[in-house]
């Protein structure tokens, strides 16, 4: 069992420039990748995006690559013509305001475009560099969400011990409700009509309402949901949507038993097992 939760701050250096590699994974319906990453590493978005996709199934993916303290100084080329028009312009303004003052150089060097930087090319032992930060990222923030997914794991098996320590006992409640409801439904009517009931289709209907009261089909049925979900969360991949779909149906069930049930113990016991309910169901949103 996986977790979508995971995070990962790397740092390091190569020989052109530091970096800084930072991983986070977020729940989500789906598998959703952003990334930013300097222009240097631009052309490799692609590359980078299919190990994401291969590592994780499911989680909202974001990635942040930052370079910084260059180690080698960037070509500089000065626009001339550029330089030569502001040059121009400012000389201009200051003629037409009646100024006395000669046009600072490092103000024309500092306007845009005079002065342009090529952009660093990334080397080959730089961005291998890199792409293994990346995957050690990656690996990192999956051993998180391994983590946290076994601590999850634990959590829900202690409510599922719980519901199944409920319908234990409201087994041992219920376990002759339907003989029970026979008699004292007859013995109502009987009540009502004075003495014995000869009519044999109303004690046939007495009988259909007292199965109504039954509940073993819906307690054979959440023991069963209970083994499933237990089964399923022994297998790897995508199990978050096929758990909280059980966990539904186990809700369905608790709810059905509090409906055919007149007996407060048993109310009381529904309560806390749709409690437990609840609880897995809030840490489903948050397994892969």
């Amino acid at each position: 069992m996986e977790s979508m939760t995971g995070y990962c701050y790397l740092e390091g250096k190569t020989e052109q420039f530091s970096y800084v590699v930072s991983l986070k994974s977020l729940n989500s319906k789906y598998l959703e990748i952003s990334m930013s990453v300097p222009r240097a590493l631009k052309a490799s978005e692609e590359e980078i995006e299919k190990i994401l996709k291969l590592e994780f199934d499911r989680g909202k993916i974001e990635l942040t690559v930052d370079f910084f303290d260059w180690a080698e100084t960037r070509k500089v080329r000065i626009d001339y013509q550029t330089l030569k028009k502001y040059h121009d312009e400012l000389k201009s303004i200051c003629h037409k305001l009646k100024i006395k003052s000669d046009v600072d150089l490092s103000i024309l060097l500092n306007l845009e475009g005079a002065v342009q930087k090529e952009w660093a090319t990334l080397s080959s032992k730089a961005k291998n560099k890199i792409m293994r930060a990346i995957r050690d990222s990656v690996r990192t923030a999956k051993d998180m969400r391994k983590k946290e997914g076994a601590a999850i794991a634990k959590d829900l098996n202690g409510s599922l011990s719980a519901i199944s320590k409920g319908l234990v006992e409201i087994s041992s409640i219920t376990k002759d409700v339907p003989t029970k409801s026979f008699l004292r439904l007859k013995g109502a009517i009987e009540k009502i009509a004075g003495g014995s009931i000869p009519d044999e289709r109303i004690l046939t209907e007495v009988a259909i309402l007292a199965e109504k009261m039954d509940i073993n089909e819906e307690k054979v049925r959440l023991a069963d949901h209970i083994a499933k979900f237990k089964a399923i969360m022994r297998e790897k991949g995508q199990i978050g949507k096929r758990l909280d779909f059980l966990a539904q149906e186990m809700f369905r069930e608790i709810n059905t038993i509090a409906s055919k049930s007149a007996d407060s113990k048993v109310a009381h016991i529904v309560v806390e097992m749709k409690n437990h309910v609840d609880k897995i169901r809030e840490h489903l949103r948050n397994i892969v």
